[in-house]
């Protein structure tokens, strides 16, 4: 993977995302989260809100794209309305519950 320009990332992100309501939340990226997988949530979330103005079944298609790689990569973007945050955070990939669930189920 190139060097990603995580600075670049956000700022494009901030013009969309932290305007009217939200111009005064902030975003918070968790310790353990690989800034070049922030880079990578920020963008398709980025992407994503600019696809809405297109079709339907593109939008549909690309958000189902964009939220399986964020999965992959085991990361959720969740706001935080009571402190006027959007956080960046881990969370498990449905791949690893499937196999925790399937290794309790059968051993």
């Amino acid at each position: 993977m190139g060097n990603l320009d995580f600075d670049q990332i956000l700022a494009e992100w901030s013009k969309v995302y932290l305007v009217g309501d939200y111009a005064d939340w902030k975003i918070e990226i968790d310790d353990n989260i690989n800034k070049d997988h922030a880079a990578i949530a920020l963008f398709l979330d980025n992407k994503t809100a600019k696809a809405s103005g297109e079709s339907t079944d593109y939008y549909e298609g690309f958000k189902k794209a964009s939220l399986q790689v964020l999965d992959l990569l085991e990361i959720l973007i969740a706001e935080e309305p009571e402190q006027k945050i959007i956080k960046i955070t881990s969370k498990e990939s449905t791949r690893v519950r499937d196999q925790k669930l399937a290794k309790e189920i059968w051993g």
